[in-house]
């Protein structure tokens, strides 16, 4: 248990560490009520909690968020069931945006160099910008350090590891231009 514990102060403050519990509980409470009163519940229970949310966002049953205070949501956001939203590095979505069901949008990375195992590598934060009339498909994942650019369409189970351009459409592992939007 002391390992454990060493490993996580080794990458988060203890402020960083307190506040992910608590996002964690939170979450916990209102993650997976359904209905007009699970998505009520869930914008006031995490309005405080996320860095910036510019109108009621539609949030399923399901989604797990990480780091909110690193979290900024423009206005008429959607995220489906079961998506995954890690924030360490900072996260910013757009007005507009939808993210399917089963997405994966982690805003850090581990170390990848020798020397220490793998569980003791520090992570590293690294920043997405998701712009505005964006559209994540199903079992998507969106890599740190990307901008998803504006009106992209990132096809179901793609894995952006690069930014995109405006009003691309964009599929395949790693996900590559195959169209625009007219």
């Amino acid at each position: 248990m002391a390992s454990f514990l060493s490993t996580i102060l080794k990458n988060y403050s203890l402020a960083q560490a307190a506040r992910a519990e608590l996002e964690e509980d939170v979450g916990f409470l209102v993650r997976h009520l359904p209905g007009l009163g699970g998505f009520l519940l869930r914008h006031l229970a995490y309005k405080p909690l996320f860095k910036r949310i510019g109108s009621i966002p539609y949030i399923y049953p399901g989604v797990r968020f990480v780091f909110m205070g690193n979290i900024s949501l423009g206005r008429g956001v959607l995220i489906n069931s079961n998506s995954y939203i890690y924030g360490r590095g900072g996260l910013e979505i757009g007005d507009h945006v939808l993210i399917s069901p089963n997405c994966s949008i982690v805003a850090g990375d581990h170390d990848l160099s020798r020397g220490l195992p793998m569980i003791e590598r520090p992570s590293k934060a690294e920043k997405i910008v998701i712009q505005e009339d964006s559209w994540i498909g199903a079992n998507s994942v969106v890599c740190g350090g990307v901008t998803v650019a504006k009106g992209s369409v990132i096809g179901a189970g793609a894995v952006v590891t690069r930014d995109t351009e405006p009003y691309s459409i964009n599929v395949g592992v790693p996900a590559r231009k195959v169209g625009e939007r007219r």
